[in-house]
């Protein structure tokens, strides 16, 4: 399963490799705003091809969707996060 495999990378040795080796991201100088509204906006113009409802069912599924990916995606985060506090208090106790 995808989430896991995440987790499973959730260590330092995980994040280390991906900065050493990994390929980073493309820079983006957007703010969060701007990066969230104009593929919204694309996507508004192109129900509006097929539906010019203002309370388009498409968008409202769209956003419900948006939304659910959001929240899963903040746990996941949070979820590594622990997991990499932990992955270090465990790298620490070592050196002692």
């Amino acid at each position: 399963m995808f989430v896991d495999k995440i987790f499973e990378r959730a260590t330092i040795q995980g994040i280390a490799d991906y900065l050493l080796f990994g390929m980073g991201p493309d820079q983006d100088n957007r703010s969060y705003e701007e990066r969230l509204d104009e593929p919204y906006m694309r996507f508004e113009k192109a129900v509006e091809k097929y539906d010019k409802s203002k309370t388009s069912e498409l968008l409202d599924l769209c956003n419900e969707v948006s939304s659910e990916t959001a929240s899963v995606y903040m746990e996941i985060g949070l979820q590594v996060g622990i997991l990499l506090i932990s992955d270090m208090i465990k790298n620490k106790s070592r050196e002692k």
